[in-house]
């Protein structure tokens, strides 16, 4: 019940952000192109609050978190007193209507680009890309790939995080080829490349998980083997070094480096310690005396550090986010392109169940990963809403371009006509991304 309320609760932040934003663009270009504004809504259905301000503006959220609306003066919907035809929207010129149209999607892609300037400021979370043993047989074990290797480069492009190496390999879905990737061995140091033969590689249509796929594991668990040694401490007046395997401590064996932590968690006393150690095949016995720090004793030795801080400054902040905004609408856009020419499978949509449960686990997981998933789907919002659907912004784009090249308005019946298929469109298109989200469960 606590995960459904935390995704709950990070979809309707998420969704009330986005929407906010996205209608503030319309609202915003309409106020300052001279086009009067009578309602700007939150969300659908019944008012859950209502307020009208000094413009004459009445201001609503509404019960249903699906969307919003800003709806201006227009004469196709109803009677316009001759004082306020000026201020029609349908009596403004091509160029306005298209600015008022494509302000929307536009702000969606500035609060991107402020989110993750934001993000880059806190700090961005790196999740080293070390792997784990991969899958028997799998595309990723017969290309050699293997515990202990660190990703440093896909297709010869560096990637210093898994959100870098998952965003390399998603652009390469649906072709054929080979996938070459650069790894380093964490202990070793020593560099190879290795190439996936991706001829028969088939991707879960449900979850598109492409790390699964080919057999790449992500490494979770540390075998007990030193990375680090603190200088002075107790394991290096012993005599340990960078890659010994420490094996057991006072006859308990460790598996992993977490055991050596939960061991070293329940000391009392800074009593002598027999550790056995593997190095270079053979075991050797040392005798540590642990040192206490902070009421905890320590080996003062150090696993491999996995995840890394990256704080940026604010001039850094803003050329990191212009180049992640670009970078999430090119992403978005390729994979557009391969629904269309069904490189990617329909099946791989989502709907509000999955926007709820990444919300939810991103929201879980801290302020950075939300914001990051926060300006990734207002990126997403913005590109859906310019598709050439009529009832989308796209859509609107599309009517004027056509009124432009004919020289007056399309007739009203062509406008109905073109609005009922873009709601059948995108009705369709909700209907397979709900569809997809209960096949999932």
């Amino acid at each position: 019940m606590a995960d459904i309320a935390i995704n709950i609760l990070g979809l309707l932040i998420t969704l009330g952000v986005l929407v906010t934003f996205h209608e503030w663009g319309h609202y915003i270009a309409a106020r300052k192109l001279g086009v009067k504004v009578l309602k700007f809504s939150v969300g659908f259905g019944k008012p859950l609050f209502k307020k009208i301000d000094k413009n004459g503006v009445e201001w609503i959220v509404a019960a249903i978190p699906l969307g919003g609306y800003v709806k201006m003066l227009d004469e196709r919907e109803g009677n316009v007193p001759e004082d306020e035809l000026a201020q029609s929207f349908n009596r403004q010129p091509v160029w306005k209507r298209n600015v008022i149209a494509a302000a929307g999607p536009v702000a969606n892609f500035l609060l991107a680009f402020l989110v993750y300037v934001v993000m880059f400021m806190v700090g961005t979370y790196t999740v080293k890309p070390v792997m784990d043993d991969p899958v028997a047989e799998s595309i990723a074990a017969n290309a050699g790939l293997q515990k202990n290797q660190r990703i440093v480069s896909i297709d010869g492009i560096d990637v210093s995080g898994w959100k870098d190496v998952t965003w390399a390999l998603v652009e390469r879905i649906g072709q054929k080829g080979s996938i070459d990737v650069g790894v380093e061995d964490i202990y070793s140091h020593q560099q190879s490349r290795h190439q996936l033969n991706i001829a028969n590689w088939v991707v879960d249509d449900h979850r598109p998980e492409v790390l699964e796929t080919l057999g790449i594991k992500i490494k979770t668990d540390w075998e007990p083997q030193v990375f680090s040694v603190a200088e002075n401490g107790a394991a290096q007046k012993a005599g340990l070094i960078k890659g010994d395997i420490i094996s057991g401590i006072n006859g308990q064996p460790m598996a992993s480096f977490a055991d050596v932590r939960n061991f070293m968690g329940s000391l009392e006393s800074t009593s002598q310690l027999e550790v056995n150690v593997l190095r270079d095949g053979s075991e050797i016995l040392f005798w540590i005396y642990p040192q206490k720090v902070d009421d905890r004793m320590m080996l003062g030795i150090g696993a491999y550090p996995l995840v890394e801080l990256r704080p940026s400054g604010f001039l850094d902040s803003l050329e990191l986010a212009w180049n992640e905004t670009l970078r999430v609408i090119g992403l978005t856009m390729t994979m557009f392109k391969k629904l269309f020419t069904g490189e990617v499978s329909p099946k791989s949509l989502g709907g509000p169940l999955s926007i709820a449960e990444s919300a939810g686990s991103s929201f879980s997981a801290g302020l950075v990963y939300f914001l990051g998933f926060l300006a990734m789907i207002s990126v997403n919002l913005g590109l859906v809403n310019l598709l050439p659907v009529p009832v989308l912004d796209g859509g609107h784009l599309l009517l004027n371009t056509l009124e432009s090249i004919k020289g007056s308005p399309l007739s009203g019946g062509a406008q109905e006509f073109a609005a009922r298929i873009g709601l059948i469109l995108v009705l369709s298109l909700m209907a397979v991304a709900i569809f997809n989200d209960f096949a999932r469960l």
